[in-house]
C-alpha cells in the first residue's frame, strides 16, 4: 500500500465508508473520523474516534496527525448531517459542516503544501447554490463550506488543488414511505437512487484531475433541469 494518506471524515457508513474501500483498492493509506467505533470495521482504515462537533476533539485529532509523520495526499470533507431547521441543529451542522473543515484546514496546512500534490475535497450540496425552502440551515452551513473552499484554494499553494463535489440525491432517508420515494426521485431528470457512485466517480476525477481548482463539481442528475 501507498504511504500516500487520505483523510476522510465520517467514514463509518454510506458515502464515507464506500469511498473509503474504493481509495483502498487504489492504494492509498485511509485515515477515517467516526463518531463511534464501528462494529465491523473495514481492514485497512486507520479509524479515529472524533466528535467533529466538539472543537477541541478536532484540535486535538489535527495534533495527532501532525505529530504522526503523516504523508498526506488528500482531504475529503465528508461529514454531514441533513438536520431539520431549528437553533440547536443550526449550530450543530455549523460545527460539522463549516468549522471542523475550517479547524482541519488551517490546522494541517502544513502537511498540505509540504505534499508533492494535495487534493483537498469538501463535499457540499445541490442546495448549497440554490437554497432550500425545507432545510435551510443545511442549506446555509454547506454554501458556508462551498464559499470556504475557494478560499482555502487561493491560500493553499499551488501543489495543492482545492475543490467541491455537489451532490443532489444520493440516498432515500430511511424509512420514510413510498411516496416519499417517488417524489424525491422524481425531483432530478435522471430519476433513479444512485447510491455512493456519483461522488466516487467525482473524487476519483479530482485526485487525477492536474488543472483543476477553486472548482463545484455538481452531481445532481439534472435537478436544476426540472
Amino acid at each position: 500500500m501507498s504511504e500516500q494518506s487520505i483523510l476522510i471524515t465520517g467514514c463509518n457508513k454510506r458515502v464515507g465508508k464506500d469511498l473509503a474501500v474504493h481509495l483502498l483498492t487504489r492504494g492509498f493509506r485511509i485515515i477515517g473520523t467516526v463518531r463511534e467505533l464501528p462494529a465491523d470495521p473495514v481492514a485497512g482504515i486507520d479509524y479515529h474516534q472524533v466528535e467533529l462537533t466538539d472543537q477541541a476533539r478536532v484540535l486535538a485529532f489535527v495534533d495527532t496527525l501532525k505529530s504522526s509523520d503523516t504523508k498526506l495526499r488528500g482531504i475529503i470533507h465528508n461529514a454531514s448531517q441533513w438536520l431539520d431547521d431549528s437553533a440547536a441543529n443550526m449550530n450543530t451542522m455549523y460545527q460539522l459542516h463549516v468549522l471542523a473543515p475550517y479547524l482541519i484546514n488551517f490546522g494541517l496546512a502544513e502537511l498540505v503544501n509540504q505534499a508533492p500534490r494535495c487534493d483537498v475535497i469538501h463535499i457540499c450540496d445541490d442546495t448549497a447554490s440554490r437554497g432550500s425552502s425545507n432545510h435551510v440551515a443545511y442549506a446555509a452551513t454547506k454554501s458556508a463550506l462551498l464559499n470556504m473552499m475557494l478560499s482555502f484554494a487561493k491560500l493553499y499553494g499551488t501543489n495543492a488543488r482545492v475543490n467541491a463535489i455537489s451532490p443532489g440525491l444520493l440516498y432515500l432517508k430511511e424509512g420514510e414511505s413510498e411516496e416519499y420515494a417517488r417524489t424525491t426521485i422524481a425531483k432530478a431528470r435522471l430519476a433513479f437512487e444512485p447510491g455512493s457512485e456519483p461522488i466516487i466517480k467525482a473524487v476519483d476525477y479530482l485526485l487525477d484531475a492536474g488543472y483543476v481548482t477553486g472548482s463545484n463539481l455538481v452531481v445532481n442528475g439534472g435537478r436544476h433541469l426540472k
